[in-house]
């Protein structure tokens, strides 16, 4: 008899889509089977007319973290996570100053152990000009199973390409991967003047003033370096066409380079930006979102795999914060997205039942391919004997209206806000235990462990294009 037994659902495994039976013994998946094939269960749940796929791994999110005169929400509301159909997040350990890379990420795991309602791994953040010291550091830390080290081409944490450089090829030398905010920082800054000295100085332009070339221009020195130093790449939050055909010339030459968008930028383009009467700055993120056309390459780029990933870039807020803190001008643009409970059910709705993208490519773009990318396949990103039993279920005739009144993240606003969805998670199982069932919080919001995370070793391999 095993533990829990999860029946009759359309379930989508690394084979396909179909009606199987799940069963769940301690925190693994002990089975998968024709329904009916397996043993009676201590428990069942009922997956009768539903879809069942591997919980979502969201790898750019962030609790904690201070910006300008602001400070993100809590892991308390890390729960949110979960209830939007996510098992496991990637949070970052931020390093500055005179702090050691070993001291960041021990105070960010002291700050997070015990307080995650989900499972979690590290990113290492390395901001301005990486000391000899902490580069001797990346090795160790690589090893220690944090093994995607970040740097940021632009705004107040930024390194130059030098030490950058430096980054890549330590990174490259220890079996890691290289990971960037692609903007480049001297031509915003440039245009942002020019804007201003015209007079356009809605917070709205920071679509053209951090436009596609702003971010084009980034990716291109940056996959530059990669290649260069050894250093497999992945390029955080892409909002830009140009930037897409940057990284696929990449990729077709063979390159390990691999890159994620954000749900908000298949949700919006940047005429929203102007709508003031409704708050549409709220939707501005960091880059920015940008124009039609960027957005139906992004569709295409995340249906045809030139994209791997669909991400949350979580950083919740309330809307007054943003306002007063971050600013509504071009020289002082707002960024950040409550959206880590809304990217699984939006891609869903926007992806499979809009029909842009398959139901398996919509587990890959959420789960299974930043499970895959960042070191944790097949322990998670996956339905399979062996995987840890993280699942989400997800009911496809339910439509539901968004309110931020309803949601579990802790900012007041949602993005999504009057969105009627079409699919809407249910119940989700971290390591064979309920978190939500049948809509209903039954878990413990304390129980996330932190994942130690080790990269394919195949992965920094090029391909023969």
């Amino acid at each position: 008899m095993v533990d829990l037994l999860i029946r009759n659902g359309d379930v989508v495994t690394p084979g396909g889509v179909e009606m199987l039976d799940v069963a769940i013994e301690g925190e693994h998946i002990a089975a998968v089977a024709s329904p009916g094939a397996l043993s009676e269960a201590g428990r069942e749940i009922d997956a009768s007319g539903k879809i069942v796929i591997p919980g979502g791994v969201d790898p750019h999110c962030h609790w904690n973290l201070g910006w300008r005169e602001t400070k993100c929400e809590g892991q308390e509301h890390s729960w949110a996570a979960a209830w939007g159909g996510t098992t496991t997040i990637i949070d970052f350990a931020f390093r500055e100053g005179d702090m050691s890379l070993h001291e960041a990420v021990a105070f960010k795991r002291a700050e997070a152990d015990g307080s995650m309602a989900v499972d979690y791994g590290l990113h290492a953040l390395l901001a301005g000009e990486t000391p000899f010291e902490v580069l001797e550091e990346i090795g160790d830390v690589i090893r220690s199973g944090i093994p995607t080290i970040k740097t940021l081409t632009t705004y107040g944490w930024m390194s130059d390409d030098g030490h950058r450089y430096g980054v890549m090829t330590e990174v490259a030398a220890h079996g890691g991967m290289s990971i960037v905010h692609a903007e480049d920082d001297a031509l915003a800054n440039w245009l942002t003047k020019k804007y201003v000295r015209e007079g356009k100085t809605h917070g709205g332009y920071i679509a053209e003033t951090r436009g596609p070339l702003v971010e084009e221009l980034a990716i291109r020195r940056c996959l530059l370096l990669a290649e260069r130093t050894g250093s497999p790449l992945y390029v955080f939050h892409m909002a830009a066409a140009a930037g897409v055909h940057a990284l696929a010339e990449a990729r077709g030459r063979g390159l390990p380079v691999f890159g994620e968008t954000l749900i908000v930028y298949l949700s919006y383009t940047s005429e929203k930006l102007f709508d003031d009467e409704n708050r549409g700055l709220l939707v501005s993120n960091f880059p920015t979102i940008k124009t039609q056309a960027d957005q139906d390459e992004l569709w295409r780029a995340v249906a045809d795999e030139r994209l791997q990933v669909v991400s949350s870039d979580h950083y919740g807020l309330n809307a007054d914060i943003r306002y007063r803190h971050m600013g509504t001008s071009v020289e002082t643009p707002q960024g950040g997205q409550n959206a880590v409970e809304m990217r699984v059910p939006v891609l869903y709705h926007r992806g499979v039942h809009e029909a842009r993208i398959s139901l398996q490519r919509f587990v890959e773009l959420i789960s299974s391919n930043p499970a895959r990318l960042m070191g944790l396949y097949p322990r998670k990103g996956a339905i399979q004997p062996g995987s840890d039993a993280d699942i989400a279920i997800i009911d496809p005739s339910r439509t539901w209206t968004v309110r931020a009144s309803e949601h579990h993240m802790g900012g007041d606003y949602n993005a999504w806000e009057d969105w009627e969805l079409h699919g809407k998670v249910v119940t989700t199982i971290l390591r064979g235990t309920p978190l939500v069932e049948d809509e209903q919080w039954v878990g413990s919001r304390t129980a996330g462990r932190y994942q130690p995370r080790t990269l394919d070793p195949h992965l920094g391999e090029r391909v023969a294009p």
